[in-house]
């Protein structure tokens, strides 16, 4: 399935990253009774935004960079539509913004998973680091990967 997406780099405020938003409120926040769009996502503006779109541009799969310094960054808001988990997306999705990362000369991923998906990066390399946490009412784990 994956190879029937495009990944890409989008721009924040675009139409694609308004899809984006879209699905990360209602896989990542709405569970939680919480809503993305009570957040400040200007704040995002600096982020290196990736997505992976069907051959009519329609959003299934989306993460997110933020710049902890000039050779790490940090992974976050990682979603796949629900219809397309469990065959290969996100992988493919991790995968080629590991590689887009390495172009542009980082050398180091972290991350905070939640708990559910700590095999899932495990599987792609990703060190557990430190004991569990909460954040976002949730369970995670702190993990990192050199490029």
């Amino acid at each position: 399935m994956q190879d029937s997406l495009d990944f890409s780099i989008i721009e924040h405020g675009s139409h694609v990253y308004e899809q984006a938003c879209l699905l990360r409120d209602e896989m990542l926040r709405k569970p939680l009774g919480l809503s993305l769009f009570d957040e400040d996502l200007d704040a995002e503006s600096g982020f290196i935004h990736v997505a992976g779109l069907d051959d009519e541009g329609k959003l299934h799969a989306y993460l997110q960079f933020r710049r902890v310094d000039e050779k790490v960054l940090k992974m976050q808001q990682v979603v796949v539509a629900s219809h397309l988990q469990g065959r290969g997306v996100g992988r493919a999705l991790v995968r080629f913004s590991e590689q887009h990362a390495r172009s542009e000369g980082y050398r180091e991923v972290i991350l905070h998973s939640r708990q559910v998906v700590m095999d899932f990066y495990a599987a792609l390399g990703y060190r557990k680091e430190g004991d569990v946490f909460v954040e976002v009412k949730l369970p995670h784990y702190r993990h990192r990967k050199e490029l």
